[in-house]
């Protein structure tokens, strides 16, 4: 968790928000009252390390891999003897990051699966044989990478939080003697820091419009830096579609790599019906009548994915036998993804944060929402397309929305994000009692809905006490 300056407020009945220059949009009342700021928290081994790994980091974000490149040299390159995927993409890449690695650790292999950002805990982002890493492991792993990062200053600086975080990870990997690495690249591709690394096997999930600033304003341009991955001789699987396919072609094509694309020869028939079995064809394997842990039936062209990247690393020498696929498959956790969380009302999470996602999980969240009361929990980055996502999920006839706003110093004001929002809205800072207003609206058998932001549905987890136990509050604001 983040400690920021207090910004608590609850808006509710008093003054109008915004009313006056949309027409045909209802008077909305608000008034301030002030929550009282957090309980101090006590030092631990652990919270050291982490505000050591915000002393050791350089502020702000850069894109580049020299600086990565600088720190693993000092490191003793760790990342040079792991093998693995390296998986990029706009939406997806973490549930297909997470079916893969429990397939693979259902075979009996040592698996490090590295992904970002976390929901409640640094932990979360590492995690050794399908379990966080432990509190001291990651102390001693910052200690290790905050002493390099120090001696780098005279070489030109430091490392970025990201960069640390990303040499962290295949520090554990190697020093806990993984056979196998699945990794998540943080944003783009091409210029990331997790881009250092050359598993054999790479996967671009899917693209589509985010992060404009820093990857370009058209889905092919985006796609040339995310297939940017793709190295001489990988193995590729690729979910990409329309103008983002040509980029992924031409990526594969001159690195003289081997492409395996979904709907070609990667091939996944599904029953429309929530809960049915579906069929994978990949060139190697034919396998039918699998189940899958996850929710949501956008799912399982994620699925279908992952089971294409295990094949990929049987070639590679990763035996991940049929039963192991079956039960990865099925006994698979990806925490805020479709998830119902406590009752009377439940809350409904999710971790959909730009457009596309949110229209990929609309049907599930309006199969949900039959015959029930509906209230959205809504809080989104400056950065990301609030007013798409929120154009979408006007569709939906939520009898109430409440704007949040997550302790990430990039989050959106909540009065922002209901300035866009055409029906009855309040504003509620942050988010723990946006969510306590939320389930009053909703009623006992309503159902609250919450995506948008990450870090807002890992606060609402915190909240629930659900997941990995929340991190001790550090002045510092996690990039992604």
């Amino acid at each position: 968790m983040v400690a920021e300056p207090n910004r608590s407020c609850y808006l509710g009945p008093g003054r109008q928000l915004g009313a006056a220059n949309r027409p045909g949009l209802a008077a909305r009342s608000l008034t301030v009252a002030r929550l009282p700021d957090p309980a101090p928290r006590h030092s631990s081994p652990y919270r050291d390390a982490l505000l050591r790994l915000v002393g050791a980091s350089s502020p702000g974000m850069r894109l580049g891999l020299d600086s990565t490149r600088a720190l693993l040299a000092r490191l003793g390159d760790p990342h040079l003897s792991l093998r693995g995927a390296l998986v990029a993409g706009t939406n997806g890449k973490g549930s297909v990051c997470a079916i893969a690695a429990e397939m693979a650790h259902r075979a009996g292999i040592r698996v490090a699966l590295l992904t970002k950002p976390h929901l409640t805990s640094y932990r979360e982002r590492i995690q050794l044989g399908g379990v966080p890493i432990a509190e001291p492991f990651f102390a001693e792993l910052a200690d290790t990478v905050s002493d390099a990062a120090d001696a780098m200053v005279s070489d030109g600086g430091r490392p970025t939080h990201h960069e640390l975080l990303t040499a962290m990870g295949f520090l554990a990997a190697r020093r806990w003697s993984a056979d196998l690495v699945v990794c998540e690249v943080g944003l783009g591709g091409r210029l990331d820091a997790t881009n250092v690394w050359d598993g054999g096997v790479a996967v671009v999930t899917s693209v589509a419009l985010d992060h404009q600033a820093q990857l370009g304003n058209t889905v092919p341009e985006i796609a040339a830096e995310k297939a940017a991955i793709i190295k001489p001789g990988n193995l590729v699987v690729a979910g990409v579609s329309g103008a983002a396919l040509p980029a992924v072609e031409t990526a594969t094509k001159a690195a003289a790599a081997r492409l395996w694309q979904l709907g070609r020869e990667i091939s996944v028939e599904s029953e429309p019906a929530p809960g049915r079995s579906f069929n994978v064809r990949t060139p190697a394997v034919v396998r039918e009548g699998l189940r899958l842990g996850l929710a949501g039936s956008f799912q399982v062209e994620n699925a279908a994915l992952a089971v294409a990247v295990t094949d990929c690393l049987a070639e590679l020498g990763f035996p991940i036998g049929a039963g192991a696929v079956r039960a990865g498959l099925s006994e698979v956790r990806w925490p805020g993804r479709m998830e119902i969380l406590g009752s009377t009302p439940e809350v409904l999470v999710d971790a959909a944060h730009n457009p596309a996602a949110v229209e990929a999980v609309l049907p599930e969240i309006q199969r949900r929402l039959k015959h029930r009361t509906g209230v959205l929990l809504f809080g989104a980055m400056e950065d990301h397309d609030h007013l798409g996502m929120l154009q979408l999920l006007e569709t939906i006839d939520f009898r109430a929305a409440v704007f949040t706003r997550s302790n990430s110093a990039r989050a959106a004001a909540g009065s922002a994000l209901a300035e866009s929002w055409p029906g009855p809205a309040e504003v509620v800072e942050p988010v723990s009692p946006a969510l306590v207003r939320a389930r009053v609206l909703a009623g006992p058998r309503g159902l609250v809905v919450s995506l948008g932001s990450i870090y807002v549905i890992g606060e609402v987890m915190s909240a629930l006490a659900v997941g990995v136990p929340p991190d001790p509050e550090i002045p510092f604001p996690p990039l992604w």
